[in-house]
């Protein structure tokens, strides 16, 4: 079952205006800098491509419970977090940079190879989705 991410107000405004401002600034920047057709096209193509990358991360942050481990997929970048490995489920609004869009997270804590990481995520619905994943996870420690 694949869990979209909660996404804040201002991240998705942050995003739609970069790719608004891209995609409808292009024309008039290589028309005021007065580029030659092929560079216009390079100017087209690169602010197209930083626009689908953009929207990327906007339609493709998502959560999956898998059969051994929770898969978090954010735009090109994904982390598979085995149920085992995780000691710690909280609450959380830190901002730190991590796969969610959304400033209310689920701070995700995996003890791998003798090292304690965290992970941010960010489902829609944090409290079943927490219980959902309580449910998979045999080593928690303390969970809030």
């Amino acid at each position: 079952m694949r869990i979209r991410s909660a996404v804040d107000f201002r991240n998705e405004a942050l995003i739609l205006l970069s790719v608004a401002f891209m995609m409808l600034g292009a024309p008039f920047l290589t028309a005021a800098m007065g580029l030659t057709a092929q560079l216009a096209l390079i100017g087209y193509v690169s602010a197209a491509a930083a626009s689908a990358f953009l929207m990327w991360f906007l339609l493709g942050t998502y959560y999956e419970f898998r059969e051994d481990y929770l898969y978090c997929r954010c735009g090109p970048f994904s982390e598979a977090i085995r149920y085992d490995d995780i000691i710690c489920l909280q609450l959380s609004k830190n901002t730190a940079s991590s796969l969610a869009l959304s400033s209310k997270r689920i701070e995700v804590r995996q003890y791998i190879g003798g090292v304690v990481c965290e992970t941010m995520i960010s489902p829609k619905n944090r409290t079943l989705f927490m219980m959902r994943l309580k449910a998979r996870c045999r080593y928690l420690e303390d969970a809030a």
